[in-house]
C-alpha cells in the first residue's frame, strides 16, 4: 500500500472540450472527490447532474475497460469490433440486443424519468466522457489500453445498460435461445449454434447473498443494525463499485453501486440501512405454441389464428481481414414476447416456445434506488417499492435508525390465476417437457388459451403480484434472507399465505444449509452463542459472526460421523482399497470452520459433496430427523444410523473424499489455506470460507461468470471435483463469493460501519490499489467507513480531485 503524508492534497481542475452542438449552461458541473484510504471516493456536489459527474468520472477511473465493454454490448457492436466469436458468440449477442432494443426503449422512456435521475445520468456521461478525453488511450489500464472500442457513450447508452442489468437473472441467461429462434424451413428445422444448455442459468446458485436486519430487541445499542454480504462475481460487469455520495440537504448516502449505476445499491444514510439477497422467486413464464399447420409464425390462440412479429436487423461484422461486413436476422416474437429456440425448446412445424419476462420493461432501475437514497424511514422505503417499484430479481432488507426492520420480495413475480395454477400442476403429470422445464427452475404453461395470461396484464401493475400483497415482514427482532424462499425470513413468524403463483415458483417450504447457519448465529443462545449472553449484538460481534467461517453442517454431524468412522476397515473405491484412518482423525480434529489454518475442512468438503445436495436439507442418508416448517431453525437432526448390511454410507463417501483428493495430488492433511486462493495478476492469495452447500455464511469459490469481453481468471488444473471445484495439483480457485461485506449500527451519533470489498476498488492492475482490500480480507480484516467529514478530511491519504466539467444536455 502506498503511503501519502497527510498534507498531500491532489487538486485537479479539468475542462471540457467536448464537441457539442448544444449550447452550454453558463454554469459548468462541479464535484469534489475526496479519495481516502483504499481508493474510496467521497463525492459532493451541489446537485444530482454534478453528483452524476463524480460518479462517472470515478467509476471511469476504478474501472473503465470493464465499463466501455459493456457500453459496446448493448449497443449491438461487439461483432463489429471483434468479430463473429467463439461458436459466434458476438454475432449471437448482437443480434439479441438488436432485437431486445434496449438502446430504442432507453430513449422512449427518458423523458419519463424523474428529473432527479435525468439529472443523474446527464452527469455520469459527462463523467465518464470526460475521464476519456483526460486520459490519452495509451494510457489506459490493460486491457482496454489503446482500445478503438473505448468510446464516449449518450445518456440514452447509459440508461439501456440499466434495462440490460434488470434483466440479468431473467431473460439474459436465455440469449442463445433469443439469439438462434428461427422458424423451421417446411420440411426440415433450422439448428443455429446454441451457446449454452437450456436452464434458467448457474447465475440462481452463483449469485447468492446473507442480510441481516436487526431490530431494538436483538442490539446491544437499541438501534438498527444491518449486514450486507452479496455473493458476486470478483471479476467482470457485476463487481461492486464503493462510493460515498453527497448534496448537502438532499443526500448523504454511503455503499456500492454495480458499475454503471450512478446510485447506491446497497448501502445506509442517516437513518435507514438496506441489503439486498437474490430471490428464490422467478419473474418469467415459458409458454408452449400449438403451431398453425405449414405456418411456423402462425399458432392458435383461443381458437383463433395469431401471427408473430418478425423484425429484421443488421449488425456490422469485422471479418478476419479486418474488413467490415453485415448480416441480417430476423427477431420473432410472439404476444407474450421473445421467440426461443435451442436444444430442448426445438422451435418444429408443431411446436415453439415463447418467454415473458417481468422485467424486460422494467425502466425504473436506477429511479428507485434514488428514492431509496433519500428515504428517511422504513414507511418511506416501503412506499417506493409500491410506486416505483424498479428492483428486478432481489430481496430487500431494511433496518432503521429507530430500531425496526422489513423484509420484503418486491421483484415483479407474475400474477397467476388459480385455474392456471392448477391447470400448470395437472401438467406436470400430463405432459413432456413442463417437467423437464421445471427441473431447471422453469414454469411451462399453455400458450394457446388466455386462461394462462399473467392475471391484470393490462392493468397498472401489468399483471405482477401487486406490492401491497408480496411477501413481506415488519420485525423489531431481526429478519433475514439467504437466498431462500420469504416464508422464513424470521421462523417465529412464518409467512405462509402467499398469493397464487408462489408455490409453482418455488417459494416456500425449505431452508438452505446457508441459511441455517445465518439463523444459528442470528439465534443461538448462551455464553458461547455469537451474540454473547445477552443475546444483543454489538458492532464487533456482529463482525466475527459473519466471518466466523463456521459450517452448519458440520455443526451438526461431524461428532457422530468421527465416531462412526473410528477404527473402520479400509472401503474399496473403483476397486482400489482406501484408508480412512487419517481422514477420521483430522475430522476429529478440526473444530467445523473454514478458516486458513485449518486441517480437515477439505476432506470434510469433499465428503459431504459425495451426497446429493437434498440429502443436506432434509431426512436422507445423511439426516434421521426431517425438516420440520415449526422447528425451521433446529432441523434436519441428528446422523442417519448405518445400515445393518453392506458398506456404511459415511465409510464409503470418505473414502471417496479420500481417493479424489489423492487424485488430485492433494495432501489428505492440506490446510485450507494452501490449496484455496484467488489470483491477482501474479499473485496468489490464500482465501478462507467455503461453498454454500457446507453451509457457511462466507461463501467463495469458482464460476467462470465474466459477463464481458475481458480477461478471465481461469482454473488450471484438470477438473477433478466438479462439485467443488477442486482442480489438480492446485485446489480450489475463487473467483466469485463474498463481495461487498459491511456490518453497521445506528448510534446516537450517526451511522457507524465496517466493510470490505473483497476483490478491491480498482480493476487496473498496476494500480496500489488493485488488491489492497483483497488482503484485508484475506486476513478476515474490516475496515471502519469514513462517513463524516471530518474523518474524511482527516484520512491520512486523503487525495482531492475538483472536477470542473463543462455542462451540456446532449442525449446522444
Amino acid at each position: 500500500m502506498r503511503s501519502v503524508p497527510v498534507s498531500l492534497f491532489l487538486t485537479l481542475t479539468v475542462l471540457c472540450g467536448c464537441e457539442s452542438t448544444e449550447t452550454p449552461s453558463p454554469s459548468p458541473l462541479r464535484a469534489t472527490i475526496h479519495r481516502t484510504t483504499h481508493g474510496i471516493p467521497h463525492i459532493q456536489a451541489d446537485g444530482y447532474r454534478s453528483l452524476g459527474a463524480g460518479v462517472g468520472y470515478a467509476q471511469a477511473q476504478d474501472a473503465v475497460c470493464i465499463l466501455a465493454d459493456q457500453f459496446l454490448k448493448v449497443r449491438a457492436e461487439r461483432a463489429k469490433y471483434f468479430g463473429r466469436g467463439p461458436q459466434d458468440a458476438y454475432v449471437e449477442s448482437d443480434f439479441t440486443y438488436r432485437g431486445l432494443a434496449l438502446r430504442t426503449r432507453a430513449e422512449a422512456t427518458f423523458a419519463t424519468q424523474s428529473q432527479e435521475l435525468q439529472e443523474l445520468v446527464k452527469g455520469y456521461v459527462a463523467g465518464y466522457n470526460q475521464y476519456l478525453k483526460d486520459t490519452p488511450a495509451d494510457q489506459r489500464p490493460a486491457p482496454c489500453k489503446g482500445a478503438n472500442w473505448v468510446k464516449p457513450i449518450s445518456a440514452f447508452d447509459l440508461l439501456a445498460y440499466h434495462l440490460d442489468l434488470s434483466l440479468f437473472d431473467t431473460l439474459i441467461p436465455l440469449l442463445g435461445y433469443v439469439a438462434n429462434a428461427q422458424p423451421p424451413q417446411v420440411g426440415g428445422q433450422i439448428r443455429g449454434p446454441h451457446s449454452q444448455a437450456l436452464a434458467l442459468s448457474p447465475r440462481k446458485d452463483e449469485l447468492g447473498s446473507n442480510g441481516w436486519a436487526l431490530g431494538r430487541e436483538k442490539t446491544a445499542g437499541g438501534r438498527g443494525m444491518l449486514v450486507a454480504n452479496p455473493h458476486f462475481p470478483w471479476e467482470g460487469s457485476l463487481r461492486f463499485h464503493e462510493s460515498h455520495q453527497t448534496i448537502p440537504g438532499k443526500l448523504d448516502v454511503y455503499g456500492v453501486s454495480l458499475l454503471g449505476v450512478p446510485v447506491v445499491n446497497i448501502g445506509f444514510n442517516r437513518d435507514i440501512a438496506w441489503t439486498h439477497t437474490v430471490t428464490a422467486s422467478s419473474h418469467l413464464t415459458l409458454y408452449r405454441l400449438n403451431l398453425v399447420p405449414g405456418d411456423p409464425t402462425a399458432y392458435v390462440y383461443d381458437g383463433q389464428v395469431r401471427r408473430m412479429t418478425g423484425e429484421e436487423h443488421t449488425i456490422a461484422v469485422r471479418q478476419d481481414d479486418g474488413s467490415l461486413g453485415t448480416e441480417k436476422r430476423t427477431y420473432w416474437r410472439s404476444h407474450h414476447g421473445p421467440m426461443l429456440a435451442g436444444p430442448g425448446a426445438d422451435w418444429s412445424n408443431e411446436t415453439a416456445y415463447t418467454v415473458r419476462d417481468a422485467t424486460e420493461g422494467n425502466d425504473r432501475f436506477a429511479e428507485h434506488w434514488l428514492r431509496m437514497n433519500v428515504a428517511h424511514s422504513i414507511e418511506e422505503a416501503t412506499n417506493v417499492e409500491r410506486t416505483v417499484r424498479g428492483a428486478p430479481w432481489v430481496n430487500t432488507l431494511l433496518a432503521s435508525a429507530d430500531g425496526s426492520t422489513r423484509y420484503v420480495d418486491a421483484s415483479p413475480v407474475p400474477a397467476l390465476s388459480a385455474q392456471t395454477v392448477e391447470a400448470y400442476l395437472a401438467s406436470l403429470e400430463s405432459t413432456p417437457d413442463a417437467p423437464v422445464f421445471a427441473s431447471l427452475g422453469l414454469v411451462l404453461l399453455d400458450g394457446s388459451t388466455s386462461r394462462d395470461e399473467w392475471v391484470g396484464l393490462e392493468g397498472e401493475a401489468r399483471g405482477l403480484v401487486p406490492a401491497q400483497v408480496v411477501p413481506q415482514l415488519e420485525r423489531t427482532d431481526y429478519v433475514m434472507n439467504a437466498n431462500d424462499p420469504a416464508t422464513f425470513a424470521n421462523p417465529a413468524a412464518p409467512l405462509l399465505d402467499l398469493p397464487f403463483g408462489y408455490e409453482i415458483f418455488g417459494t416456500r417450504g425449505r431452508l438452505s444449509t446457508r441459511s441455517h447457519m445465518n439463523l444459528s448465529l442470528i439465534t443461538e443462545q448462551g455464553e458461547a452463542a455469537a451474540a454473547g449472553s445477552d443475546g444483543r449484538f454489538t458492532l464487533d460481534e456482529l463482525e466475527q459472526a459473519i466471518l466466523s467461517n463456521r459450517t452448519w453442517v458440520a455443526e451438526q454431524l461431524r461428532a457422530p460421523v468421527v465416531q462412526r468412522c473410528q477404527g473402520a476397515d479400509p472401503v474399496i473405491v473403483e476397486g482400489v482399497p482406501v484408508d480412512i484412518t487419517e481422514a477420521c482423525q483430522l475430522l476429529a480434529t478440526w473444530d467445523g470452520r473454514l478458516d486458513l489454518d485449518r486441517k480437515g475442512a477439505i476432506v470434510w468438503r469433499e465428503f459431504l459433496n459425495g451426497f446429493d445436495r437434498s440429502a443436506l436439507t432434509q431426512k436422507s442418508v445423511l439426516f434421521a430427523q426431517p425438516f420440520d416448517p415449526l422447528q425451521a431453525a433446529t432441523t434436519p437432526s441428528g446422523l442417519t444410523p448405518a445400515p445393518t448390511e453392506g458398506t456404511d454410507p459415511v465409510h464409503q463417501k470418505l473414502a471417496e473424499a479420500v481417493a479424489i483428493l489423492t487424485k488430485a495430488g492433494i495432501p489428505v492433511g492440506s490446510r485450507l489455506g494452501e490449496v484455496q486462493f484467488t489470483r491477482k495478476e501474479d499473485r496468489v492469495i490464500p482465501m478462507h470460507g467455503g461453498a454454500a452447500f457446507e453451509g457457511v455464511t462466507n461463501v467463495v469459490g469458482y464460476s467462470g461468470v465474466n459477463a464481458t469481453l475481458l480477461p478471465q481468471s481461469q482454473q488450471e488444473g484438470a477438473l477433478v471435483s466438479p462439485g467443488t471445484g477442486l482442480t489438480e495439483k492446485e485446489g480450489y480457485l475463487v473467483d466469485f463469493g463474498t463481495s461487498f461485506l459491511m456490518v453497521m449500527e445506528f448510534t446516537p451519533q450517526g451511522p457507524r460501519a465496517n466493510a470490505v470489498l473483497s476483490y478491491s476498488e480498482n480493476t487496473d492492475p498496476a494500480s496500489p490499489r488493485f488488491a489492497d482490500q483483497t488482503d484485508l480480507f484475506a486476513a478476515k480484516h474490516l475496515r471502519p467507513i469514513l462517513f463524516n467529514e471530518a474523518d474524511i478530511l482527516a484520512d491520512p491519504e486523503l487525495m482531492t480531485t475538483e472536477l470542473k466539467i463543462s455542462n451540456t444536455s446532449k442525449l446522444e
